[in-house]
């Protein structure tokens, strides 16, 4: 039977990720949210991926947006790239309208 592919972001705290290992199939971890600014990059963001990494989760990202026009669109595209360039996603960038 298939495990649920969680949502994680800095809302949910510290997650337990070798709690949740074995409770999971993956995970979509929230990156940011607007445009391309380390302010406004997701606090556990790094923290999540590297402990998925490090345990073997899939997972993938996703960028909350706030994009009212193409310019900021694209903006927030360089967001994401920033952020998962060097990582092996397993799962896809999602975009969050």
């Amino acid at each position: 039977m298939a495990k649920p592919i969680i949502d994680v972001s800095q809302f949910n705290g510290t997650v337990a990720w070798e709690r949740v290992k074995e409770q999971i199939d993956g995970a979509i971890i929230r990156c940011g949210y607007g445009g391309d600014i380390a302010s406004q990059d997701d606090t556990q963001y790094v923290r999540n991926a590297n402990e998925c990494a490090r345990l073997g989760i899939p997972f993938g990202v996703y960028l909350f947006s706030y994009a009212r026009n193409a310019q900021e669109a694209r903006g927030e595209a360089d967001h994401v790239l920033r952020l998962v360039k060097g990582r092996k996603l397993s799962l896809p960038i999602y975009y969050d309208l």
